[in-house]
């Protein structure tokens, strides 16, 4: 099961490239709140992935089928969800501080569980993820006639999201000292402003096929 362990691990990795509206808030938040915290948020991604590739693998029929019945509604939501994301980023002044000087609340586990719900909720509404997976399952050839090849393809993706998002918030967090308040808050602001025109786009990309499966 070595192979499909490996082309699962693959997936992972490449569906974790931090770009897109997670990255943009895993980035801001592991400089802003320590490793951690970006490190909830990334792992709530993994959440969404694990979800979505057992879906992809077990169920591939059915949950094409309903984000195809449903895509209206789907970008609707998570245009909501990533929008009112990028305005508490915009909004929020008072959470950008240096790590070393957060409160024993804002590092707290409620907080880390709060950032990891946040990054599933961002994900699993995203259907580039679902596309994104399905492309990447297409193109390793993987094996979904065999429930032990599965299995161990399924266990690769959760491997490989979660190491990714560990090695990303480890790098990104060895900068944090070498950048000031001011250019914090600057990246804050301007991944706070790209993740809010992200949830605008969904949203209004949602708007002809809400009307059109009301009409």
């Amino acid at each position: 099961m070595l192979p499909e362990l490996l082309k699962g691990l693959a997936v992972g990795v490449i569906v974790s490239i931090p770009v897109g509206p997670l990255g943009l808030l895993c980035v801001p938040r592991t400089l802003a709140r320590g490793r951690w915290s970006g490190l909830a948020v990334g792992l709530g991604g993994t959440a969404s992935d694990t979800l979505y590739s057992a879906l992809a693998l077990f169920a591939l029929s059915f949950i094409s089928g309903f984000i195809d019945a449903n895509k209206g509604w789907v970008l609707l939501a998570g245009g909501l969800i990533i929008g009112v994301t990028g305005i508490r980023l915009l909004a929020g002044r008072r959470q950008v501080r240096h790590p070393d000087k957060l409160s024993a609340k804002a590092s707290s586990p409620v907080r880390h569980a709060e950032g990891a719900l946040n990054g599933f909720l961002i994900s699993v509404t995203n259907p580039g993820t679902l596309v994104c997976l399905l492309w990447l399952f297409t193109f390793f050839g993987m094996d979904t006639s065999r429930t032990p090849a599965m299995l161990a393809e399924w266990a690769g993706v959760i491997l490989g999201s979660a190491s990714s998002w560990f090695l990303i918030t480890w790098g990104i967090s060895s900068f944090r000292d070498r950048i000031t308040l001011g250019q914090l808050l600057m990246l804050t602001r301007i991944c706070g402003a790209a993740i809010l025109l992200i949830g605008l786009a969904s949203a209004v990309k949602s708007l002809p096929l809400l009307l059109t499966a009301s009409a």
